[in-house]
């Protein structure tokens, strides 16, 4: 715990990532003791936050969104935040990422991954 500052861990598989919808979710995320953002898939976890002088008590990994909420985390409920929902766990992931639009390099490495009609 740290006593005086909030504190959030956030999935690194996120190259979709828009700092305005970040900044959206952490801000929501002040608004109770801990909190959690649901990957796309509505299985996992992207963001876990904790207020000040909390826990955060991470459960990343399988199922980690119902781990998350069965320990108290409120599940932040948002929407137009794609980005920080959308990590990458398979093709269909990355692809679903790529659509929302990416960095040069991670599109550079993503077009010699990717096979065309796979």
């Amino acid at each position: 715990t740290r006593p005086k500052c909030p504190v959030a861990a956030l999935n690194a598989d996120l190259p979709a990532l828009r700092p305005t919808e970040l900044a959206r979710v952490l801000a929501a995320a002040t608004q109770f003791p801990r909190a959690f953002l649901p990957d796309a898939a509505g299985i996992g976890t992207t963001l876990l936050a904790a207020a000040p002088g909390r826990e955060l008590a991470p459960a990343f990994g399988t199922d980690s969104r119902a781990r998350h909420r069965a320990s108290g985390a409120v599940e932040l409920r948002l929407d137009a935040v794609d980005s920080v929902r959308q990590d990458v766990d398979t093709g269909g992931d990355l692809r679903s990422a790529l659509a929302l639009g990416v960095g040069p390099r991670t599109a550079a490495v993503a077009a010699r991954l990717l096979i065309a009609g796979q």
